[in-house]
């Protein structure tokens, strides 16, 4: 068997981190730049750490969908892209539960959401800027992003969201270096049932059930080229042995959000047409 070049050995261990495929992981690694680099300014950083938690809040919802499960994994993303800008790539119907995280609104007499996200729309993808940093949809192109826009909408009105322009919040994530070091990173996580991150203090508080062992994490973030400096506190759960009560399986989900999906459906968004 042909032995692997140092390019293929770096572009394979990247993967691990970020589900990327081969043909976006070996461009990446043979530029000669950091093999997984970090944010480039404290601005993007913060965003990235924001989007990271907006994104396990999303997952949470996404295991609520029918077929509701805590069983099978929920995650948003799919695949980081890590780069300038940082590429994110979705899971089937996340794109409206993170929407519903990440922009602006006011619940509850709180600023919710990142103050002044706004979307610049693309052919084949959006991208989510606060003017300073950006992160990149990857395939959520007009109707895409409408069908998102849909469940924001609704949620708004089931949650009582009171106004959505000039909401938000602009309170920075403490540590978010290390909070954008583990969203590049999110796939190490893909087959653990769920995941949550939280910054704790100076250090964040990651904890997930089922997938990858504890020590195997830790050896994963302390890798002398694709880990990360910054301090984590890890802490892992057995899968759960049982699956959601009935009582779950009722959340007043609207019919255009139920129609048409399965189980065994591989394209889980609410509405296709």
């Amino acid at each position: 068997m042909a032995r692997l070049s140092i390019t293929d050995q770096l572009a394979d261990l990247r993967r691990t981190y970020t589900g990327e495929n081969l043909s976006q992981a070996v461009p990446a690694v043979r530029d000669g730049d950091p093999p997984l680099p970090a944010a480039g300014t404290p601005a993007q950083a913060q965003l990235e750490a924001k989007v990271l938690l907006a994104a396990c809040t999303a997952a949470s919802m996404l295991q609520l969908m029918p077929p509701a499960s805590i069983v099978r994994p929920a995650h948003a993303f799919r695949t980081v892209e890590p780069g300038e800008p940082l590429k994110l790539h979705l899971h089937d119907r996340a794109l409206g539960p993170l929407l519903f995280e990440l922009l602006p609104r006011t619940e509850g007499g709180f600023g919710m959401g990142v103050a002044g996200l706004q979307r610049r729309q693309h052919r084949r993808s959006a991208e989510l800027t606060t003017g300073d940093a950006a992160v990149v949809l990857v395939g959520v192109d007009e109707a895409a992003w409408d069908l998102g826009m849909r469940y924001v909408r609704w949620m708004h009105e089931h949650r009582g969201v009171e106004y959505v322009d000039g909401g938000g919040t602009d309170e920075e994530v403490a540590e978010s270096a290390t909070g954008s070091g583990l969203l590049r990173r999110v796939h190490l996580w893909h087959d653990a049932s769920w995941l949550r991150a939280l910054p704790m203090g100076g250090a964040w508080f990651v904890e997930w059930a089922g997938g990858p062992a504890r020590d195997d994490i830790e050896r994963e973030l302390a890798h002398p080229e694709f880990g990360i400096t910054g301090q984590t506190t890890l802490r892992r759960q057995d899968a759960p042995a049982q699956d959601v009560e009935e009582g779950m399986r009722t959340y007043p989900w609207p019919e255009e959000f139920v129609s048409a999906v399965t189980a065994g459906d591989p394209d889980q968004r609410p509405d296709r047409r």
